[in-house]
């Protein structure tokens, strides 16, 4: 049955399906759908899950619907197989539909996966995962809807707002569904009350010159490359340190380029998100697999040299804009084929 994201935490409620496809290319509100039911699943004794990610050429085999793997201290099975694609393929359909043809007793299966298009969702996997579990769009957030999803968010937090102020958390985020989430969990401690107003959210957002350059880095790695000369305008504009914004956005991309590295010496993507201080979190793996596909490895070591000159342009040792150059790195690990010796005396900087 089709369940949509709003509906979902009520359905819950009402006991576990068989399956759960989750299907979106607003990965933020995707991961969130997901913990939904993992910790539905956890509550009913799935303290373990078994997580498989399709990529290239998966071997579909190795997922063993039947397989009883659980301890005596679980009640409950929780499978979760990432489909980035949004397409199971020929064998992968099959693998679904043997598992809603008889689906083992207290197992969960969840599918996290890519946007499908109506085409896909008229399938026989898609309609058989409908008919037997529950089937979850999630749609993105525009710009235009944005304010009024930051004011049901904020009502979850048990915090009030003007529909002008929520319109300002929405213009000054740039549509960044992951920023604004980030400002509404800051805006929780600052408003104590439950009241939030437009000079809270001015010296929130004014105060921390980092918070903006991490949401620059998110419209970055999400290769949102329209909006990111406006992002930086604005920070440059409203009187930002450069060495403040590119400290953080420096620290974002180190962490990026040393995965790219680890990587490039055979280590499973998985470890290498473990292995990352602080770890990366399960919400941003979806983002970090797409950025580290973007680039090979000696590309991401190229960006160190960029970063270099920004640096020393910052610093006045080399006679260039650094947010000229800023602009320029940004847009070339968002994936857009810019070099800095096309940049002539600045960018509108």
């Amino acid at each position: 049955m089709r369940v949509n994201a709003e509906q979902l935490a009520a359905q819950l409620q009402k006991g576990l399906l068989p399956v759960y496809l989750v299907f979106g290319d607003e990965q933020m509100l995707v991961e969130e759908s997901a913990d939904l039911i993992r910790q539905q699943a956890r509550q009913l004794g799935a303290n373990e899950r078994q997580v498989w990610h399709v990529e290239g050429r998966f071997d579909w085999s190795q997922i063993q619907w039947q397989e009883q793997t659980m301890s005596l201290f679980d009640s409950q099975r929780l499978l979760e197989v990432r489909l980035p694609s949004g397409s199971p393929g020929k064998e992968g359909g099959e693998a679904f539909r043997r598992f809603v043809d008889n689906p083992p007793q207290d197992t969960t299966l969840l599918i996290i996966s890519g946007k499908i298009d109506n085409r896909s969702q008229k399938s026989k996997w898609f309609t058989e995962i409908d008919k037997v579990g529950a089937t979850t769009p999630v749609w993105p957030v525009d710009i235009t809807h944005l304010p009024r999803w930051i004011t049901q968010r904020l009502k979850q937090r048990d915090l009030t707002v003007s529909p002008a102020v929520a319109a300002l958390i929405a213009e000054r985020v740039e549509g960044n569904l992951f920023a604004a989430a980030q400002e509404i969990e800051k805006l929780a401690l600052l408003c104590p009350d439950g009241q939030v107003s437009e000079e809270i959210v001015l010296a929130s957002v004014a105060d921390n010159a980092r918070f903006q350059a991490f949401g620059l880095m998110d419209t970055v790695f999400t290769g949102q490359a329209a909006k990111i000369p406006r992002m930086i305008s604005q920070l440059k504009a409203e009187g930002n340190d450069i060495l403040a914004i590119f400290s953080a956005v420096s620290w974002s991309l180190h962490r990026v380029i040393d995965m790219a590295f680890e990587l490039s010496q055979g280590t499973h993507i998985e470890q290498v998100f473990k292995l990352q201080k602080p770890p990366i979190w399960e919400k941003a793996k979806p983002v970090m697999r797409e950025v580290l596909a973007r680039h090979e490895a000696g590309q991401w070591q190229q960006f160190l040299q960029q970063m270099a000159e920004i640096d020393q342009a910052a610093k006045g040792t080399v006679a260039k804009c650094p947010w000229t150059l800023l602009e320029i790195l940004c847009l070339n690990v968002a994936g857009v084929n810019l070099h800095s010796q096309h940049q002539g005396n600045g960018i509108g900087h």
